[in-house]
């Protein structure tokens, strides 16, 4: 049930941004839509971002799902945020030291597509809880580990690998933040193959 509130919450959110921009809707706008109370909203998320992050996770968890089998899912530690009940990122092995994330950067791309206005308008937003700084932290941790397998036990000092994580984690989120933004761009997907 807690999710059928919270997906009441983000169909309204959605439903209001098709009149109104993202930063322009209140809390009560989407309580009002929703038909719920404020208590309600705040008993499910702390604000408006995080409806904005666990919309992204939800589309995202149910994508994936679609395309991998649950054993090439990555999860993030459980805690009492739903959100981690959702994968977020794909471990695809290409070869011993090789992985192959095209197929996800392919889902990656179908989810913003998919809501490319609410996304366009989530991503600009760079305040510290935005959607933009959430998913920097949370591939971050995704690109330490994929360099962890690449490099397979072969050694790299810790702030080269950490370097390399913060280079990879900010080049795969602005590719798809501007390209989200392009108008001219017509899909969000792009050609890539194994890394």
């Amino acid at each position: 049930m807690p999710n059928a509130t919270k997906r009441a919450l983000a169909a309204s959110l959605k439903r209001l941004l098709e009149t109104t921009p993202l930063d322009k809707i209140t809390i009560q706008n989407l309580v009002d839509d929703a038909e719920v109370s404020r208590k309600t909203f705040y008993y499910h998320f702390e604000n408006k971002d995080k409806l904005i992050i666990w919309i992204f996770r939800y589309d995202l968890g149910q994508v994936l799902q679609n395309h991998f089998p649950e054993s090439a899912l990555l999860y993030e530690e459980p805690t009492a945020d739903s959100i981690t009940r959702f994968p977020y990122y794909v471990t695809q092995k290409s070869g011993v030291r090789s992985l192959d994330h095209a197929e996800f950067f392919q889902c990656f791309a179908e989810v913003l597509q998919s809501r490319r206005n609410f996304y366009r308008q989530a991503l600009v937003d760079n305040g510290p809880y935005s959607l933009r700084n959430y998913l920097y932290a949370l591939y971050l941790g995704a690109m330490r580990r994929d360099i962890d397998i690449i490099l397979s036990n072969r050694y790299l000092p810790r702030e080269n690998i950490d370097f390399l994580a913060e280079f990879y984690t900010c080049a795969f989120l602005y590719y798809y933040i501007r390209r989200c933004d392009q108008n001219s761009v017509e899909s969000l997907a792009g050609d890539c193959g194994p890394f």
